[in-house]
């Protein structure tokens, strides 16, 4: 027994150097990561010439970039002329914003909506909105559903958000009878648990709600398009009752119809007896 207690004794030991050494190996790994991401980053945006990337970058990798400098790293010169390049081209970038924007759109067979000058553009009537923070060098991606994306604001790099959500939203197929079949069976299952009758008016966010919860996937903006086809092209009726979408003065509880803006916010639903 006296030996089984040495023996835990000095495993004991062992196992603390051991566990020291995972925890530093670890942190060695994660600087290591890092330090690849960083590089890899880099080279990946001097490749596409996205300069305001480059900036944003070294920007925020400044304490890197001084230990490379307390060292006398032979790259520091090579990127600091690297960073004043991209200071150079960004600055000419501005310039000329509005008109290599809208190129770039058209080039990719997207077209910019008239009357919405820099630095606030707009696609598909409003749906789609790019805002330009000229002192940050960022832009914001949002559509009437949500913030799609925050980055520097590269127009090849913005083209590439917006061509990718653009596919998402309006590149599906639109089923309208399995809609409105899944409309009529989250409307039944929020009657049935709220105690109210078939024909009562329901909230069209109580609606969403419910999908997220139970629908893997589910994004509200894809629903938004698929009620709006659904109010444009139907089916309207099932069950012996017709969908009746009802307006709303609310802007943050309703939902603005892609197509029918004029109509104004969809805040209800309901399905009345035919």
């Amino acid at each position: 027994m006296k030996k089984s207690k040495e023996l835990a004794s000095q495993i004991q030991t062992l196992h603390i150097y051991a566990k020291k050494d995972v925890q530093r190996l670890r942190a060695e790994l994660k600087k290591a990561t890092e330090t690849e991401a960083f590089w890899e980053k880099y080279l990946e945006y001097i490749e596409r010439n996205w300069v305001l990337h480059i900036l944003n970058l070294l920007e925020k990798e400044s304490s890197r970039l001084k230990n490379l400098r307390e060292v006398k790293h032979p790259i520091i010169p090579y990127i600091e002329d690297s960073y004043r390049s991209a200071k150079e081209e960004s600055n000419q970038l501005f310039r000329r914003y509005p008109a290599l924007l809208e190129k770039a759109c058209n080039d990719v067979g997207l077209k910019l909506d008239r009357n919405h000058p820099h630095p606030r553009y707009s696609l598909e009537n409003g749906f789609f909105t790019i805002e330009i923070d000229e002192s940050k060098t960022l832009a914001r991606i949002s559509n009437y559903e949500s913030r799609l994306a925050e980055l520097p604001a590269d127009i090849d790099a913005i083209i590439e958000v917006i061509k990718q959500e653009h596919e998402r939203i309006f590149g599906r197929k639109f089923e309208g009878d399995k809609f409105l079949k899944q409309l009529r069976r989250q409307y039944n299952a929020i009657l049935k648990k709220d105690k109210f009758k078939d024909g009562d008016s329901i909230p069209i966010r109580q609606i969403t709600k419910r999908m997220g919860k139970n629908i893997k996937g589910f994004r509200t903006d894809e629903f938004l398009i698929d009620l709006s086809l659904l109010a444009e092209k139907g089916p309207f009726e099932i069950d012996n009752r017709r969908i009746d979408l009802q307006q709303t003065k609310d802007t943050n509880q309703g939902m603005l119809l892609y197509g029918a803006e004029k109509r104004g916010y969809i805040g209800f639903i309901k399905f009345r007896e035919v």
